[in-house]
């Protein structure tokens, strides 16, 4: 034998082992979406750890007592031309006067609203400007320092108008129809999230944070496409992931999931899911209620309030208590509430609309306490103009704007005034 047939045979032998050692197994795929690390690490808050409870999601609620909220609406997530802007929706700066004005008044915790487009840099780190998260957590701490509990979470940068206007990056629309698109908006969300998560996460129980808000395609409610719920399934479990995987206290931190557009009905819908959790008992379910929408909302219906009108609120809200409430799983009704409406050239008509909203607020309060729900009014500022009027709170002095609406916050805190 030669030594090149000598060295062409040991050649074949050894690929018959290689081959041999192959045989009957599948080759591991590459992995979808490889961990991303930043060149540099994402900034954290240099505050030592807070201690934390060691309670169940619903254990805190309970003993805390967790009843009733309030929404700083139309502040931290106010944005113009993609740009999140703290006063550009006519809101002046949050102060510590505001959240003790709320505690005050009785509320148990607050939602912040946040927008973050604007603050948000280039793929593939998506870096947050610093100056924006220590501005959220300046507002959540005169949350904290007031004695209220607190929700942020990821607001506008949702926003879809329309089926023809789109002004938030965070597009289930897109995602859904499109896989690079998919990719690349998760891939966002993903680190987003992850920063948020890092800079928090030595903050105490009190701190909650929440997925996003109210995603649809355009159509709010109205849609049917599998697609979209299905992605919006995935961003509430890689939410979930991503929190409990930054370290800190984040690993059993209470959070919040809605389900597509917040809506009360896609909550109790077999094509919403809730996440997986490696904490146990630390998930809360959220939807928005703004029903009958020409009453609450829009403004364009003044009256309310026949047995048809009340019984559909307990028929919306009765079912969360067998489906989430009975089973430990606080609910929380992330936004509600009844716009001013005023009508100064027919004097009797403004009288109904102020009566009703009285009582239409009232009755839905305590529907939802009946329940066990936990209520936050969406409080946007706003009294004037053509807009939605929900506001109740001087936003400088944390007092009540106006005598209705200290008499609103004792109907929402105490139910101490009857329905008429």
């Amino acid at each position: 034998m030669t030594m090149k047939n000598f060295l062409n045979g040991i050649l074949i032998f050894s690929l018959l082992l290689v081959l041999n050692a192959c045989a009957g197994k599948t080759p591991a795929p590459p992995p979808a979406d490889p961990v991303h690390v930043p060149k540099t690490p994402y900034a954290e808050n240099v505050n030592s750890p807070e201690p934390v409870s060691g309670k169940t999601v619903f254990e805190y609620f309970r003993d805390e007592g967790i009843k009733t909220g309030w929404n700083l609406g139309n502040t931290l997530d106010a944005f113009n031309e993609y740009y999140a802007i703290e006063t550009i929706w006519g809101n002046p700066l949050v102060n510590q006067e505001l959240m003790n004005g709320i505690k005050a008044a009785g509320f148990d915790i607050v939602r912040i609203p946040v927008t973050w487009m604007g603050t948000i840099g280039s793929a593939p780190d998506y870096r947050i400007d610093l100056i924006r998260l220590k501005r959220v957590a300046a507002v959540a701490e005169m949350a904290h320092n007031a004695g209220l509990k607190a929700v942020i979470n990821l607001h506008h940068d949702g926003s879809t108008e329309s089926h023809n206007k789109e002004s938030g990056w965070l597009s289930i629309s897109k995602a859904s129809r499109n896989q690079n698109e998919y990719e690349r908006i998760t891939a966002q969300f993903s680190r987003v999230w992850e920063q948020i998560a890092i800079y928090f996460k030595n903050y105490g129980d009190w701190l909650i944070f929440e997925s996003f808000n109210e995603l649809h395609d355009g159509g709010w409610q109205s849609t049917t496409d599998i697609r979209q719920f299905l992605t919006l399934n995935k961003w509430n479990q890689l939410f979930v992931d991503t929190v409990r995987s930054s370290g800190g206290n984040n690993g059993s931190r209470f959070l919040m999931v809605g389900a597509y557009c917040n809506d009360n009905r896609q909550a109790l819908a077999s094509s919403f899911t809730l996440p997986s959790d490696t904490a146990a008992d630390r998930l809360i379910v959220s939807f928005h209620y703004y029903a009958p929408y020409e009453f609450s909302i829009q403004g364009s219906r003044s009256s309310w309030g026949t047995d048809a009108d009340k019984k559909k609120v307990d028929s919306d809200f009765a079912p969360f208590k067998e489906r989430y409430v009975d089973k430990n799983i606080p609910v929380i009704i992330g936004e509600c509430g009844a716009v001013l409406q005023l009508y100064p050239d027919d004097p009797a008509k403004q009288d109904q609309a102020r009566q009703n909203r009285l009582n239409y607020i009232s009755h839905v309060f305590n529907t939802a306490k009946k329940y066990g729900l936990v209520p936050v009014y969406w409080d946007n500022g706003s009294t004037t103009g053509r807009g939605e009027k929900f506001g109740l709170f001087d936003r400088k002095t944390g007092l009540p704007n106006s005598p209705d609406s200290e008499t609103i916050v004792k109907l929402i805190i105490n139910n101490d005034l009857q329905e008429k």
